[in-house]
C-alpha cells in the first residue's frame, strides 16, 4: 500500500487546504513524488485558480487532471451531501472509493483532504470519517489556535479513535498576534488531554503566496514526522 495522510479539521474554514497545500509544496520541493486527492468539493469550480483542487494540484505539481484529483464537484457552498442532493445527484461511498482506486498507485505519497470535519456528510449513508476509515491513512487534524479549540479538538480526536482511525497528530493553524494566554496554553493542553502530538503551530499569513506558504511550513513543520525518506 502506498503511504499517505488524510487531512481533516475540527471545523470548516480553518485552513485545511492551506496546510495540505503547504505540505504538498514542501514534499514536492524535496523531490518527493507526492499526489493529492480532494474527493468532494463544493462552492467552487475545479478550474477556479482559488479552488482547493486547483491549489492542491499547483503546490504538489501533480500532473493528473483536475477531474482525477477532484472527481466530485458541486457549485453551492454547502456540505457535499446537501450540495449533491440539490444538484440532483446521489454519490455513494463506493463511487468515491472507485475514483480513489483509479489513482492511488500514481504517486509514492498521497495527501487526501476531506471536507470540513470528520462528521460532515458526503452522501446519504456516509460521512468524511467513513471515507477516511476505508482509505486507511493516518489522520492529520487541523485546528484553530484560539479559545474553544480544545473542546473541538478533543471531540475530533475522540471520535476518530472511537471508529478506529489512527491519529497522527494535530496542526494548529492561523496563530495571530498578539498571542493571548489561551493561544499560548492550548497546544500543551491538547497534547495532555487528547494524548496526541501537536506537530506544528502555523502563524497567520495575511497575504499568502505559494513561496511564503512553503517557507512558513518549512520553518515550523518537521517533514520527518510526515514522511520518512
Amino acid at each position: 500500500m502506498r503511504k499517505g495522510i488524510f487531512v481533516s479539521g475540527t471545523d470548516t474554514e480553518i485552513g485545511k487546504s492551506f496546510v495540505t497545500a503547504s505540505l504538498a509544496g514542501m514534499l514536492a520541493k524535496k523531490g518527493i513524488d507526492v499526489g493529492v486527492f480532494k474527493p468532494m468539493m463544493s462552492g467552487a469550480k475545479r478550474e477556479d485558480i482559488l479552488s482547493d483542487a486547483y491549489i492542491l494540484k499547483q503546490f504538489s505539481q501533480d500532473p493528473l487532471p483536475l477531474e482525477k484529483i477532484n472527481p466530485f464537484q458541486f457549485d453551492e457552498p454547502l456540505a457535499p451531501y446537501v450540495a449533491s442532493k440539490r444538484a440532483g445527484q446521489s454519490i455513494s461511498l463506493t463511487e468515491v472509493l472507485d475514483a480513489w482506486y483509479t489513482i492511488q498507485d500514481q504517486h509514492d505519497f498521497y495527501l487526501i483532504e476531506g471536507a470540513g470535519g470528520l462528521a460532515v456528510p458526503l452522501g446519504e449513508h456516509f460521512l468524511v470519517a467513513d471515507l477516511a476509515k476505508e482509505i486507511g491513512y493516518p489522520l492529520l487534524i487541523v485546528a484553530r489556535p484560539n479559545l474553544g479549540t480544545i473542546n473541538h479538538t478533543l471531540l475530533t480526536v475522540h471520535y476518530a479513535r472511537s471508529i478506529g482511525l489512527d491519529v497522527l497528530g494535530v496542526i494548529i493553524n492561523g496563530l495571530r498576534a498578539p498571542v493571548g494566554v489561551a493561544e499560548q496554553t492550548n497546544p500543551s493542553l491538547i497534547e495532555q488531554f487528547a494524548d496526541v502530538p501537536v506537530l506544528a503551530v502555523l502563524p497567520w499569513i495575511e497575504h499568502p503566496t505559494p513561496e511564503e506558504m512553503i517557507r512558513v511550513a518549512e520553518k515550523h513543520i518537521d517533514i520527518k514526522k510526515f514522511y520518512n525518506t
